[in-house]
């Protein structure tokens, strides 16, 4: 059973009786039914997936407790199992947008290599870390590879605390990276922070679905 102090968690004959469900309708009958049925699911769902005795037990003292607060004539199975495969419709769907390619390589793995390499001081690291993290709310992860976003968030740091960074040969060129596409990652970035905080903006229409033709 679950451990609370809290005495609330615990329901007298009378709650039982009165349950949500029974307020909608439903007999007692029915609604031990559907109590019985979704525990033997619980049940019958962690033996498959090999889960110990204790994970089924508290999802089944939850599943009562839940079903105490709320009607069972307010949860439609049907809806769940659909918006189930409508998930797995939608997850297909990106898959194939994206070409089932899913490894992703991000610029923080380079940064702390092309900071030690180029010899700056150890403030810039933190500054470089958390321009990276604001880089992937724009397209340049999509743009240009990791290296050049790295390259990129590693000068706009320097930038910002003035440090300078060698020009002769151009320090880029060590990593493999082009000044076009580093100032362009700079420039994203220095747009970003001009911007208001983003808010939610509803663009689909009623009845859009995904789709899978081009």
């Amino acid at each position: 059973m679950i451990y609370t102090a809290i005495d609330t968690f615990y329901l007298t004959d009378e709650q039982l009786t009165n349950s949500p469900s029974r307020k909608n309708g439903i007999d007692e009958a029915t609604e031990t039914s559907l109590r019985i049925y979704g525990c033997d699911l619980i049940q019958e769902a962690g033996i498959l997936l090999k889960l110990p005795q204790a994970v089924m037990a508290t999802g089944q003292v939850l599943f009562h407790h839940f079903y105490c607060k709320k009607s069972f004539a307010r949860f439609n199975v049907k809806k769940y199992a659909d918006l189930k495969t409508e998930l797995s419709r939608t997850e297909r769907h990106i898959l194939k947008e994206m070409g089932f390619i899913c490894h992703v390589e991000h610029p923080h793995k380079f940064i702390s290599n092309y900071l030690a390499t180029l010899g700056t001081p150890p403030e810039l690291r933190q500054e470089a870390w958390n321009l990276a993290n604001d880089s992937l709310r724009t397209t340049s992860c999509v743009r240009f590879k990791s290296e050049v976003v790295a390259c990129g968030v590693v000068f706009a740091a320097a930038r910002r605390f003035q440090v300078p960074l060698p020009e002769n040969p151009p320090w880029w060129k060590a990593f493999d990276a082009e000044k076009l596409g580093i100032d362009e990652v700079c420039r994203v970035l220095a747009h970003l922070y001009t911007l208001p905080k983003a808010q939610y903006i509803l663009v689909c229409k009623d009845g859009d679905t995904f789709t899978f033709s081009n």
